[in-house]
């Protein structure tokens, strides 16, 4: 009897690892990845998907399984290809986005609003921020209409709306008249710069509209009652109203985020720690928030001894609608459908696949928007979900058989049998948190360019505090109808927590070598670190453990390589300098890679955020492989050429910053701010003038000509630190924002014939474009400014022969190459490298 019994056992076992959906979900990301590289109008990949089908039921009436199983997979493949083209590449003739350009115009439209606005709230004081930035609000309307002078139109598309000010009084479903600016969303313009544009088209943006003031939208009428949009935002504002009410106002926006997935309530100051800790997910509606309300929900029922049918039912309602609720994020889905899964196997009795619930919501999501197979943050939280349901059997606690041991182990003091217990659960909370973070380290430094070995400790603890936290967050929701002085308990509960949380990553921010910013790998690494993964967990998980962690080693420091700028043995020493002028509206950045691999900034801000402009500049030096900068060099004294500084020196090494004798004359907040940034990082703040040089190994020179040593009178334009650079018989001039009577004195100097120059002040007319190019005769102007600037400075230089000029607001960033044979200019709009 016990010689059959085992193989009996053990047949359940081998059919729960089989999970047929995995393999349908391979097939249909398949196809989506193939369309997506690949473009197929629909009707081929629907032509394909029938020939399968055909195929599949001759080959199953043959009664040949294996291969009737793959054409039926293809087929399925050729759906998901059809599925993304309809998504991404087919709109309506009458789209708003097919009329829209880069370029900001005014428009007429009609809408319905499909969703409540949400108030971002203007961001805290910051002195580096050239222009203040009120409160606004942001909601997503639907295009209905257009008007043509005196016609109103057909027109469709989606998109989001941003209004200066607090819009009040409009909800999901009502019929709005919408007076705004519309455009396309910007593309990157330089290297390695986030797109917004294919972000919200994944989402079928294709426009989107500003309004200046709340009054340009105007309510035509309102929503009906039976618009399920409209159910759901009345009982999401109120939600809003009751954290404000229960909370204290600085844990309420991050329990608005915790509890229902409104970030724009939290600014980017408070955000940035939890980035920088790997913590950030925990600002996300995920998985861990949606179990916890389920969890919560079962042992309620259980105190109230509901039956088993009732209880399970009500968990399934209470989720999918939290789910709605919360705006039905990708992640969110994903949990809702593995709770729900996981409940509908209660109910019937059977033991639910983790895997195969995990595949049936990767396919749902597919099904309903393909472009989610290319969102970090769907990739990040499925390979979490992934990882647990591989590493959580193997640290399940074994039942005790032996009658003894149970009757020793109950017969210990409690405080000792409870203190096991919560060790041996904190230990398997660490070891699941490692290998989710294991596993998702190549896909974070990919994308978001962060490694931070502190959330390995982090997040462990961190869950203890986030679980009160939403525990009590939702009894503020929950009572705050009922019993409101339960809801005020509950509100305190959840203000404390908040704090702790708070605490705790900005301790874990402050620690030295707690995170560290790096360019990221190359993607064949990426793609090889999770087909490795796949291999190992499909085929190879018996090996030993010393195999895989040597395996794995030598894996990241082949990944740690591809992060190096130049390794001189491979490649040997480079023969060119590379000068590019980034892209960054109304401000000044250039980036100078000298041939024996050092680096020069000269200028680093914008009029834009400054954190947005640090974004930008960081993201080319990433993709280039920078990591340390040997010199910064400010021009002059204005913020839009210094803003984004101290956010970049968080970010990258320096050696030392160069200034003009005037830079810090003059005490304004925003200079005290730069100090301040320059000295926390411990790094050298040098004064140059007229006549200096800078060091550097190779054959290059880089000579100040402006300003002399005690300055000149007028303004910091005027002192503005104007550099001359030469290589291989090519100059360059970089001018910073030169006028007048600075700029007097040097073209009062002997005149410089230049390859490229840096338009003085933007091109701005005031820094004299005709007198200044007749004095350098430049083959090529740039100007560093936004697309509607430097017509002035275009007038001059197309009046000298050969002389040609750019905008990096309209071409984006600027890339010069000067080697010893090669000189060679070109855009990143129109020739991307």
């Amino acid at each position: 009897m016990s010689g059959t019994s085992a193989p009996l056992a053990q047949r359940p076992a081998a059919t729960r690892r089989f999970a047929p959906l995995v393999v349908a979900f391979a097939a249909l990301a398949t196809g989506v990845m193939l369309d997506r590289v690949w473009p197929v109008p629909v009707p081929g990949w629907l032509a394909a998907a029938a020939a399968s089908l055909l195929c599949w039921f001759a080959l199953w009436s043959a009664a040949c399984d294996r291969a009737a199983a793959m054409v039926l997979l293809l087929a399925v493949a050729c759906v998901g290809g059809a599925r993304h083209h309809q998504r991404w590449h087919l709109y309506g003739a009458d789209e708003l986005g097919r009329s829209a350009s880069t370029v900001p115009r005014p428009v007429c439209l009609q809408a319905v609003a499909l969703n409540s606005p949400r108030r971002i709230a203007a961001p805290p004081e910051n002195p580096l921020r050239t222009r203040p930035t009120g409160e606004r609000s942001r909601l997503l309307v639907r295009v209905t209409r257009a008007r043509h002078g005196q016609l109103w139109r057909a027109a469709s598309g989606t998109a989001e709306l941003c209004v200066d000010g607090h819009l009040l009084g409009v909800r999901a479903g009502d019929h709005l008249q919408l007076f705004a600016v519309f455009q396309c969303p910007p593309s990157p313009l330089n290297p390695g710069e986030f797109d917004l544009a294919r972000h919200r088209r994944r989402d079928r943006q294709l426009v989107q509209l500003d309004a200046r003031f709340p009054d340009s939208v105007t309510i035509m009428a309102r929503g009906t009652l039976w618009n399920w949009r409209r159910v759901l935002a009345a009982l999401r504002d109120p939600c809003y109203e009751l954290l404000s009410r229960c909370l204290k106002e600085r844990p309420a926006g991050l329990a608005s985020a915790l509890l229902l997935g409104a970030r724009e309530h939290v600014d980017w100051e408070r955000t940035e720690p939890f980035v920088t800790t790997g913590t950030v997910h925990l600002l996300a509606i995920s998985g861990m928030h949606v179990g916890i309300l389920a969890l919560g929900f079962w042992w309620t029922a259980r105190l109230l001894a509901l039956r088993r049918t009732v209880a399970i039912g009500s968990a399934i309602v209470l989720v999918i609608l939290y789910a709605l609720l919360t705006d039905a994020r990708p992640p969110v889905v994903r949990a809702t459908i593995l709770v729900v899964t996981f409940c509908l196997a209660r109910l019937s009795a059977r033991r639910s696949s983790g895997f195969n619930a995990l595949a049936a919501a990767a396919l749902v999501l597919l099904a309903w928007n393909p472009a989610t197979l290319f969102q970090a943050g769907a990739q990040l939280s499925f390979l979490a979900v992934a990882t647990i349901n591989l590493v959580g059997p193997h640290l399940a606690t074994p039942a005790m058989v032996d009658p003894l041991e149970r009757l020793i182990e109950q017969s210990r003091p409690w405080y000792r049998r409870w203190g096991k217990s919560m060790a041996g659960s904190f230990g398997k909370l660490f070891l699941i948190s490692a290998a989710i973070w294991s596993v998702t380290l190549p896909l974070t430094v990919y994308n978001y360019h962060l490694f931070s070995p502190i959330a390995l400790v982090l997040n462990p603890i961190a869950w203890i505090p986030v679980g009160v936290a939403l525990f009590a967050g939702f009894g503020v929701l929950l009572f705050g109808w009922l019993l409101p002085p339960v809801a005020i308990v509950c509100g305190w509960v959840c203000n404390q927590s908040i704090e702790l949380l708070e605490g705790m990553v900005e301790a874990a921010d402050r620690v030295g070598a707690g995170h560290f910013w790096t360019p990221a790998p190359d993607g064949w690494w990426v793609l090889g670190s999770y087909g490795g993964f796949a291999i190992w967990a499909i085929w190879f998980r018996r090996l030993p453990a010393r195999w895989c962690l040597t395996a794995m080693t030598l894996w990241l420091a082949l990944g740690g390589l591809t992060t190096v700028r130049r390794i001189p043995a491979w490649t040997g020493p480079p023969e060119s300098l590379v000068c590019t002028i980034l892209a960054v509206g109304h401000g000044a950045c250039t980036v100078v890679e000298l041939p024996q691999g050092q680096t020069l900034l000269y200028d680093a801000g914008s009029m834009s955020a400054p954190e947005s402009t640090a974004r930008s500049i960081a993201g080319f030096l990433w993709s280039r492989r920078i990591t340390h900068l040997d010199a910064v060099l400010l021009s002059h004294a204005d913020a839009d050429h210094y803003n984004a500084l101290p956010e970049l020196l968080e970010r990258f090494s320096v050696g030392v910053v160069y200034v003009s004798p005037k830079m810090f004359e003059n005490e304004t907040p925003a200079l005290t701010a730069l100090q301040d940034a320059i000295c926390a990082q411990g790094i050298d703040l040098v004064q140059i003038c007229a006549g200096d040089r800078l060091r550097v190994r190779d054959s290059s020179s880089w000579r100040v000509l402006h300003p002399p040593g005690g300055g000149v009178a007028g303004s910091d334009n005027a002192n503005s630190l104007m550099l001359r650079g030469d290589y291989a018989g090519r100059t360059m001039l970089l001018t910073g924002d030169l006028e007048p009577p600075g700029l007097d004195d040097v073209l009062a100097g002997q005149p410089i014939a230049c390859d490229v120059a840096l338009a003085p002040h933007h091109g701005s007319p005031r820094s004299r474009p005709e007198d200044f190019v007749a004095w350098c005769r430049p083959a090529w102007m740039v100007i560093s400014g936004a697309a509607n600037e430097g017509s002035a400075a275009f007038r001059a230089v197309s009046a000298i022969p050969g002389g040609r000029a750019i905008n990096t607001g309209r071409s984006g960033a600027v890339r010069i190459t000067i080697g010893a044979d090669r000189f060679e200019v070109r855009t990143w709009r129109r020739q991307p490298w």
